[in-house]
């Protein structure tokens, strides 16, 4: 029951974390694109950029909670596979049903929400204690 009660824990803070950061970063970069500006050109430099202000939440994350929350290594794993899917998703629907109002394109969203999930995780996953 207390792994139950672990997991669940960990997977609202964790990502709640990333959902939100990934999408607050989305917002701020693709509310300074003009309308009319085609977001295919868009290359890997912002796939890039994600995965950095992703590395450096997780980072800072650990200032504030060091410890782990899930006990076993499973969980762990799972939750570092699982976390970036739904950040990525969670970012795409946001940008498809909340921003294509404003003109923005989803496409690049998921790529974005995944990157930034996955590198706060590896660095979480590394880098937090027992």
């Amino acid at each position: 029951m207390e792994e139950i009660l672990a997991l669940l824990i960990q997977l609202v803070l964790e990502v709640g974390l990333q959902i939100f950061g990934s999408i607050g970063f989305d917002f701020a970069t693709e509310s300074r694109r003009k309308r009319d500006e085609k977001s295919e050109g868009d290359g890997c430099g912002w796939l890039i950029a994600f995965a950095v202000f992703g590395a450096i939440c997780g980072g800072l994350s650990l200032i504030f909670a060091p410890k782990l929350i899930l006990p076993i290594l499973g969980l762990r794993i799972a939750n570092l596979l699982i976390s970036p899917l739904i950040a990525g998703g969670l970012s795409y629907l946001v940008a498809r049903y909340v921003w294509s109002a404003r003109g923005s394109s989803p496409t690049h969203h998921f790529w974005r929400g995944f990157c930034f999930a996955l590198a706060f995780g590896l660095i979480r996953f590394a880098y937090a204690h027992r």
